[in-house]
């Protein structure tokens, strides 16, 4: 990923414009956006320019879904150290940018952080240098499309010390959860062992809902995340599918409607019952989730399944899953990738398929991040 950054970075100075006003006051000192001095129309030239010199002899990148620019992001988590609350300072990890307001989160979070920030300065903050103190972190989520919201407070303890200030603000969520964070690692996620209001929250994709409970994988952009689940399901046409990496059960359960069947696999426990809850609520019957390694399945169980829809993580596919693709030779592989050097290795790695063009989607506007669809068939 670093080579990634690298990359994109050196490229982005073309495409700056001196005169444009960033529309973060904290630009420059967080970490968070490094693009916001680039006009968004800039930002799509930038990304799909970069794709294409990156996937040369390989594929080309035709074209890139825009997102909302600003305003579109369903999670933050603010750290909570030194006597500040946001986000680290760029390139340097013992700093913390006291953040105000985030132009990228939604509006109504935006306001959620404005009301939450006074409330917590009785609250004893952690110092991750030294490993002492109690809150961590404070975690904003919310559905796009649905407004519901979430904020957890993840604590180095499992003591609720929260004053009781903080109670007619919780109240009005939807959600909030006490999460234990404590060991040494520097993590914002773990044990839920108090709710303190609701336990989960809802996002909706064209009448499918979607439970997202605090440790739960969700996309941080959902009206793009949409638009990519849409372009999935087009390329789905009455075959047995096979949804490796399948988290929450968002894609397998998304494309469900135009498959015979869809199995998800997932390693991570709490994600396959999410996705299964996400099932039942969603009263669909030709999607099965099942807990194991992708590539351990892939080997046992891929009879039957023409199709593979592979999502991996920042990291790409495992080796051994490349070659067992390799091995197993699916008819079609839809390979969705949140990093475009590992989505060049792994294409490289499958080999006889046809790849179309790739199609890019702007996950992460004001940043260097971009997602990607790829599409390979045997000839």
């Amino acid at each position: 990923m670093k080579k990634h950054k690298r990359d994109i970075l050196a490229l982005a100075a073309k495409y700056r414009d001196t005169e444009s006003t960033p529309p973060c006051t904290h630009f420059g000192e967080c970490g968070g956006c490094l693009f916001q001095d680039i006009p968004y129309e800039n930002q799509l030239k930038l990304k799909l320019e970069y794709l294409n010199s990156l996937l040369e002899g390989i594929v080309g990148t035709g074209e890139i879904a825009p997102s909302p620019p600003l305003g579109y992001r369903n999670r933050m988590d603010y750290v909570t150290a030194f006597g500040r609350m946001g986000l680290r300072r760029a390139g340097r990890y013992r700093h913390v940018v006291d953040i105000i307001s985030c132009p990228i989160l939604q509006e109504k979070s935006n306001r959620l952080l404005g009301e939450l920030r006074p409330l917590l300065a009785e609250v004893e903050d952690y110092d991750y240098l030294r490993h002492s103190g109690y809150l961590r972190y404070a975690v904003f989520r919310q559905g796009y499309f649905t407004g519901e919201c979430m904020v957890n407070f993840v604590t180095a303890a499992r003591e609720n010390r929260l004053p009781a200030s903080l109670e007619d603000f919780i109240t009005r969520l939807d959600s909030s959860s006490l999460v234990l964070s404590d060991s040494l690692a520097d993590l914002s996620h773990g044990e839920v062992y108090a709710v303190l209001q609701g336990g989960s929250i809802n996002e909706n994709f064209d009448g499918l809902t979607f439970r997202i409970t605090p440790n739960s994988f969700f996309q941080s952009n959902s009206p793009v995340a949409r638009e990519l689940y849409r372009d999935i399901r087009r390329l789905i046409d009455g075959e047995r599918v096979l949804d490796l990496y399948s988290g929450v059960g968002s894609i397998s359960l998304y494309i469900a409607r135009g498959a015979e069947h869809v199995t998800g696999v997932e390693i991570v426990p709490e994600a396959v019952d999410a996705a299964k809850e996400n099932a039942r609520i969603n009263g669909i019957a030709n999607v099965d989730f099942v807990c194991d390694d992708a590539g351990e399945y892939l080997r046992e169980f891929s009879a039957g399944a023409s199709t593979v829809v592979l999502d991996p993580p920042r990291a790409g596919a495992h080796p051994r899953l490349i070659t067992r693709l390799n091995e197993v030779r699916p008819k079609k592989i839809i390979y969705v990738s949140c990093n475009p050097v590992a989505l060049r290795q792994d294409l490289s790695a499958l080999e006889g398929y046809r790849i179309d063009p790739v199609r890019a989607y702007d996950m992460f506007p004001q940043t260097p991040h971009v997602e990607t669809l790829a599409v390979l068939t045997l000839p």
